[in-house]
């Protein structure tokens, strides 16, 4: 199957559009869009698996339109703040600092703003693994070998309870010896996240970038959507994900705290 722009688009959007309770074109649509969000909804498979939460907000946006998700608790203050805003403005530091103030309150932090990037079939890069390293696919079970604590954000724990089960891993090594690991999850019927570590010594030598490129092809062979986030400050994470073929497609900020399910 060939994933192009437009399946991507369709298949972000609409996963987005589950996990808020609202329309796809809410995100493609101009203005800034309220919605309340409900822990008790059915289970949707375009949804990602990240738990529901008793408190919840997040700000997204995708295209011409913002979404602004809550949970009843904290509707009044958000649409409070949020109903006269231009959809420019949804990011600025003022607004987001004081809704980070605002959900501190009840000890739910703000988290982000995060760029998430795509590829597609067209857009996907292949790059070579620099001298002196390999890179492998292998088996999901390989990494039961290696310790967690060392590749924190490849090797999540929190993601396999989650259900957001490994589908793609790759190893880069040096003479044998693992010196990074990267996996996608999948997080939902049609998006399957990819993460990296690459251990310090051996970062800023195009390791990330191999091992995101072969991660994504993969994902791709299978049908799936490749995405990949970092915050908006770590420019060296984008920069890996732009050298792989990913472009941008959405940035959300997000509050965490007690699941419900």
């Amino acid at each position: 199957m060939t994933i192009t722009r437009a399946h991507a688009t369709n298949a972000v959007a609409a996963a987005l559009a589950a996990e808020d309770y609202c329309p796809p074109d809410f995100f493609l649509t101009q203005g800034v869009h309220l919605v309340e969000l409900t822990p008790a909804v059915v289970h949707n498979t375009l949804r990602r698996r990240f738990p529901l939460r008793d408190h919840s907000l997040s700000i997204t946006r995708m295209g011409d339109g913002v979404v602004v998700a809550a949970t009843w608790q904290w509707m009044p203050w958000v649409t409070t703040l949020f109903v006269t805003l231009a959809v420019d403005e949804a990011f600025s530091p003022q607004i987001l600092n004081e809704v980070s103030r605002r959900t501190l309150r009840d000890s739910y932090p703000l988290h982000g703003p995060y760029h998430y990037g795509v590829t597609t079939s067209a857009d996907w890069r292949h790059r070579e693994a620099p001298a002196g390293y390999t890179v492998e696919l292998v088996a999901a079970e390989r990494l039961n070998s290696l310790d967690p604590d060392d590749w924190p954000n490849a090797i999540s724990s929190r993601a396999s309870d989650q259900g957001r089960h490994v589908t793609v891993a790759a190893l880069a090594l040096q003479a044998g010896v693992v010196v990074g690991v990267a996996t996608a999850t999948e997080d939902s019927d049609t998006l399957h996240q990819i993460a990296i570590d690459v251990q310090q010594y051996h970062q800023g030598r195009g390791l990330g970038r191999a091992l995101t490129s072969q991660v994504a092809q993969r994902v791709l062979e299978m049908g799936r959507v490749p995405y990949y986030g970092a915050h908006a400050h770590n420019l060296p994470s984008l920069r890996t994900a732009q050298s792989a073929g990913f472009y941008p497609c959405w940035t959300s900020a997000f509050t965490t705290g007690t699941s419900v399910h």
